[in-house]
């Protein structure tokens, strides 16, 4: 036990559990944890210019790393500003942890007016958290602290809300660290030697690996057993790159319905890991999944309350996905795959698209792809290559394709690649963005600049929400309120202290990416171009 103010027992918690990152904006309420940042080198900050920039970077940075965000804000608005990175993160079942201070804990609920005041402030996060606490005495900040990174060791990852009254920040008291504790639970040995048995005896075994599968850092044993059984491997847009895009059993992107649902009707045993099903990817825009009375659905995920929610398996197997692949490579053995798949059928289905994926699209995507390394980590915003980059980019890698996918919000790419860069220095990340997107965060630039991260921003212009000018005209006949007006990007960049380009077409991209991704700082390259996102309703 030592006497510590409780903004020094925040960074000590923090250190004890491993984070070596934080990003935030201090404010009058929480600036006794900095001050506490600033007396030590263990855990670096990251100052953002938003707070919900701030969370967006937590969020890239978790996805790409694996590891924990952290996001330290003021109270009341400071904290309110992060609902929507944490609205993605929740969806995402992204592993991010938000600290915010309060008003003085004897005002907590009263409603008086305080500086900052938002009447039960923690009440506002339990929507979009796994878990959101009030501390109620200084003495409790770093067991409450650790409780917070031990459900994300043990549970389905995702948001986690601390809310520390101000008064406890500056008072000393003594407490107790302790960090790193928990682990995730194995499957049940008769629940995977069951799935063994259905998997040996089926003649077309397919499988279905989600973001949990990528959380769980299970992708070697997910490609030794689609290979072992011989089964094609479709993926969930957070579950990209578990196996290589560019591996022959791959099929495709789930709620791609050209690759995906004629293959899943034609499986007799699926077997789905660490996916939640969705409901906008698979009752969506385009794939409406459904399973016939004679499959078998074999649902493992780290969270019972995942299991059956939208989809009722014959089997269901609890616990990590890795230790649960793993164990059924171990039942199953050596052996060759005795299952009757038409793998030229198949290869058709993956490499079926809709006739609006043009050639101009098809070019973009693929140039993007060809100069990049197979490492690169790609953030997306929301635009119109972006909706076709969801299903037909290759990802070669877990932690590569970064999406919004539960949110779908605008605004995320650039923060979120800010994070990805600081978790990954010396990689080659890119962030592909609309305008209108761009626009959310463009205040984001400064930190870049700040820090000299060499992210490169590849800005999409087509001076206006084109997907909702797309969908406008689909369902009424007309658009408006969706043209844009916007600043000369390359000179806005050059403002900020990036560098800034036009490019003449897609065919210089590949010159100038590689341009970007030595430079001494962030670059942003505007391509002027409209695209019909891929949705058919």
């Amino acid at each position: 036990m030592t006497s510590r103010t409780g903004g020094e027992w925040v960074v000590e918690a923090l250190r004890a559990e491993g984070v070596r990152h934080a990003f935030g904006i201090p404010g009058v309420h929480n600036l006794a944890i900095y001050d506490a940042l600033l007396r030590q080198s263990d855990v670096a900050h990251v100052l953002a210019r938003t707070e919900q920039g701030a969370g967006f970077m937590a969020d890239g940075y978790a996805r790409a790393s694996g590891r924990p965000g952290v996001v330290l804000v003021t109270t009341g608005p400071g904290a309110t500003n992060t609902l929507t990175p944490l609205v993605e993160s929740y969806a995402g079942s992204v592993p991010v942890v938000v600290l915010m201070s309060d008003i003085a804990s004897d005002l907590v609920g009263r409603d008086l007016g305080a500086l900052h005041e938002v009447p039960n402030q923690i009440e506002c996060f339990r929507p979009v958290t796994r878990w959101a606490e009030a501390v109620t005495e200084a003495a409790a900040i770093p067991t409450t602290i650790a409780g917070g990174f031990d459900l994300l060791r043990t549970g389905r990852p995702g948001p986690v809300a601390i809310s520390i009254p101000n008064d406890f920040l500056t008072a000393k008291c003594d407490a107790v660290v302790r960090g790193g504790a928990g682990r995730r639970p194995p499957c049940h040995v008769a629940d995977v030697e069951e799935t063994a048995r259905r998997l040996l005896a089926s003649a077309r075994p397919l499988l279905i690996a989600g973001g949990g599968a990528i959380a769980a850092d299970a992708g070697a044993e997910l490609a030794a057993l689609a290979r072992r059984l011989g089964a094609p491997v479709i993926t969930t847009v957070m579950g990209r790159g578990a196996v290589s895009e560019r591996d022959p059993l791959w099929l495709g992107v789930l709620p791609n319905k050209r690759a995906t649902e004629a293959a899943i009707k034609a499986a007799d045993v699926v077997l789905a890991v660490g996916c939640r099903f969705a409901h906008r990817s698979t009752q969506g825009l385009l794939l409406n999944l459904s399973f016939a009375p004679g499959q078998t659905l074999i649902h493992l995920d780290l969270d019972p309350n995942v299991i059956g929610r939208l989809f009722k398996p014959q089997l269901a197997i609890v616990g990590d996905a890795k230790d649960g692949l793993g164990r059924l490579l171990e039942v199953l053995g050596e052996g060759r795959p005795t299952v009757r798949w038409d793998w030229t059928w198949l290869g058709e289905l993956r490499e079926a698209a809709s006739p609006r994926y043009t050639a101009v699209v098809a070019g973009l995507i693929g140039a993007l792809r060809e100069a990049l390394p197979a490492d690169a980590i790609v953030v997306n915003d929301q635009t119109g290559v972006n909706y076709w980059m969801e299903w037909r980019f290759p990802v070669l890698a877990p932690r590569t394709f970064l999406y919004p996918v539960g949110s779908a919000t605008l605004g995320y790419a650039l923060p979120a690649a800010i994070g990805a860069q600081i978790a990954n220095p010396g990689r080659a990340v890119v962030a592909v963005v609309g305008d209108g997107g761009f626009m959310f965060s463009v205040g984001e630039l400064a930190t870049a600049v700040k820090y000299r991260l060499p992210i490169v921003v590849l800005l999409m212009n087509d001076n206006r929400y084109g997907a909702i000018k797309w969908l406008q005209e689909q369902i009424f006949g007309r658009w408006g309120e969706a043209d844009l007006s916007n600043p000369d990007f390359p000179a806005l960049a050059r403002a900020f202290g990036c560098r800034g380009e036009r490019l003449d077409g897609a065919e210089a991209l590949p010159e100038a990416l590689t341009r970007a991704l030595v430079a001494d700082g962030p670059t942003v390259l505007e391509l002027r171009a409209a695209m019909e996102p891929p949705w058919e309703l």
